[in-house]
């Protein structure tokens, strides 16, 4: 199983992971074709085929709890689940 597969596997996981790494996770979720534009305003805009969704980053190196449960309803609003990840591989 790839290492991008398992890091979404670990959005979703329960119970919520505290220790993602920031730009470990946003190159999981690139891998999967999402587009990321960061901004000055210390956010990431995502963008996939149709949809935007904006993520605030955190200030450190990990995501908090709360920037968890966040991410993971982009990624279900994407439709980036891990069945749907692994189904594509």
């Amino acid at each position: 199983m790839s290492k991008h597969i398992q890091k979404i596997e670990k959005i979703f996981s329960h119970p919520l992971p505290s220790n993602l790494d920031v730009r470990k996770t946003l190159s999981a979720i690139e891998h999967f074709g999402v587009h990321i534009e960061t901004t000055k305003g210390h956010s990431a805009k995502l963008f996939f085929e149709e949809k935007e969704e904006i993520l605030q980053l955190p200030h450190g190196d990990h995501f908090t709890k709360d920037e968890v449960v966040k991410l993971r309803h982009i990624l279900e609003n994407f439709g980036l689940t891990p069945e749907k990840v692994k189904a594509q591989k």
